[in-house]
């Protein structure tokens, strides 16, 4: 259904879909790569990767087109891409073998040209993210020659299924290749690689034997599944996780209680020195989690306080107290609040 759909579109719109202009196109073929750059980036929260190493990636990836579209040329000679009344067995081996497994080990290459090999790479997510940033650059260069002879509509459905799709099929093997990397062992590379084989490979081959759309979506969306999974154990596992702040405080407590900003736990406020105190961590809090999401500076150990004996120390800066309204940061003296103008009574 999905190969009719996308002939239609390939050969059948005379209209604006199709008569878009050159620029329009090219946007829509290079934004959604760029977006799920951004994408996975950012589920790094704990560490960040440098920008210029992830766009660095990102175009060898987009190189690595060169040496794919080669060896799936000398593989089609091998194993012949399948035509109209192929057998399955010789459209499983094309897709699997001469298309998956190759553009696959290309974008693994990519990542382990410069990535693989810096400092910044030092934790299992850091897999998660080069890996999807050396595939979307490789779909952008594949979305581009698609996109641009074939119009507008081409470019929408890749844009959230083709694009997403190689970032999906590679962030799995980065998890592995993380793992690899953190713990050591080719092992669990090779595993990873046929993992993101398979899935590439059985995308691909559904979409060539005419696939039903509902069998198209459940493994689009248990790519997704899986990757999630993969991305919240790598959180998991991240050295950095303790040095950070978590930043996942429920909403309802954040309006409703005063949380300790580590561990999300109540906090007492100790009117004698006007500060939040958590009796679970032993230290005060500058600022309550309910008062949005505080920075690391804001959460301060307790050798800047002194040693909590039985009650809670005092705090470190004496004649400052919170608002018993809106909790601001005020002078002790002070009557009434300068931010909400609550009475302190």
């Amino acid at each position: 259904m999905i190969l009719r759909v996308l002939s239609l579109l390939r050969y059948s719109w005379n209209g604006w879909w199709g008569m878009a202009s050159l620029d329009l196109l090219l946007v829509m073929a290079v934004a959604p790569g760029l977006f799920f750059l951004w994408f996975f980036w950012v589920r790094d929260k704990y560490e960040r990767e440098p920008a210029r190493l992830l766009l660095s990636t990102f175009l060898l990836g987009a190189l690595a087109i060169i040496p794919a579209l080669i060896l799936e040329t000398i593989g089609g000679l091998v194993i012949a891409a399948p035509e109209e009344g192929s057998s399955p067995v010789q459209t499983l081996l094309h897709y699997f073998i001469v298309i998956a497994f190759v553009e696959e080990s290309m974008k693994y290459l990519a990542v382990r040209v410069k990535a693989y090999r810096s400092k910044e790479f030092n934790e299992v997510m850091d897999g998660i993210v080069y890996s999807s940033a050396a595939a979307l650059g490789f779909a952008t260069v594949e979305n581009i020659l698609y996109v641009l002879p074939r119009g507008l509509g081409v470019g929408l459905l890749r844009a959230v299924l083709s694009v997403p799709g190689h970032a999906l099929d590679s962030g799995m093997f980065g998890f592995f290749l993380g793992l690899a990397k953190v713990r050591g062992g080719t092992g669990l590379v090779c595993a990873g690689l046929m993992v993101a084989t398979f899935f590439h490979g059985l995308w691909d081959s559904i979409l060539s034997l005419g696939g039903d759309l509902l069998l198209v979506l459940l493994v689009y969306s248990s790519q997704w599944v899986v990757v999630a999974l993969m991305m919240r154990r790598a959180a998991r596992l991240s050295p950095f996780r303790e040095r950070v702040i978590p930043a996942l405080i429920p909403l309802i407590r954040q309006r409703w209680a005063a949380t300790c900003p580590k561990c999300g736990r109540p906090l007492v406020f100790i009117e004698r020195y006007s500060g939040w105190f958590c009796y679970s961590c032993r230290r005060y809090a500058s600022e309550p989690a309910s008062m949005g999401i505080p920075s690391a500076a804001s959460y301060l150990p307790v050798a800047v306080r002194g040693r909590p004996p039985q009650e809670a120390p005092p705090i470190a800066h004496p004649g400052t107290k919170y608002c018993i309204n809106c909790r601001f940061l005020m002078p002790e003296s002070s009557r009434y609040c300068s931010r909400c103008g609550a009475a302190q009574s």
